[in-house]
């Protein structure tokens, strides 16, 4: 059973796609049938995601994705707080930490347990900044095309 943390980070990548195509926000609570509330969250965060991207491109329009600042990424304030006092500042400082092997995984700071570092991985992997996640999806529906999507069911 999935938990509504959990519920709200798939909306939320979720809601990512369906505004990538163009949906609007009501739309978009439709389709995922939100609550006004939910689709607040949502609404807010994707809207902070790319300020900061905007900002950032104004600022160093040579910038990648490596330099999103993590204090305006879609994740969880208290998490966005945790790893901006831990040192983190970019998307790219979390890659680097997470793909070098001599360090343990994020699970060791306090206050990240298995969910949120979940999060984490999905963001960087949205990004493609994690090591060997480029073509991952693809890879997995080569090996068993029986899990590929439909091109009618696409999103």
């Amino acid at each position: 059973m999935v938990t509504r943390a959990q519920q709200a980070a798939l909306n939320l990548v979720e809601a990512r796609g369906l505004r990538a195509a163009g949906q609007s926000y009501r739309e978009i609570g439709r389709h995922l049938g939100l609550s006004s509330g939910q689709l607040g969250h949502i609404r807010r965060a994707l809207k902070r995601e790319k300020a900061g991207r905007t900002r950032l491109l104004n600022a160093m329009p040579d910038a990648a994705e490596r330099d999103l600042p993590i204090g305006r990424s879609v994740l969880p304030s208290g998490l966005r707080r945790l790893l901006t006092s831990a040192g983190y500042r970019t998307l790219g400082d979390l890659a680097d930490r997470l793909a070098d092997p001599d360090l343990p995984g994020l699970q060791i700071l306090p206050g990240i347990g298995p969910h949120r570092a979940r999060m984490i991985d999905a963001l960087l992997d949205h990004y493609g900044l994690r090591e060997g996640s480029g073509d991952l999806q693809a890879e997995i529906e080569r090996l068993f095309p029986e899990l590929s999507a439909p091109a009618d069911q696409a999103r």
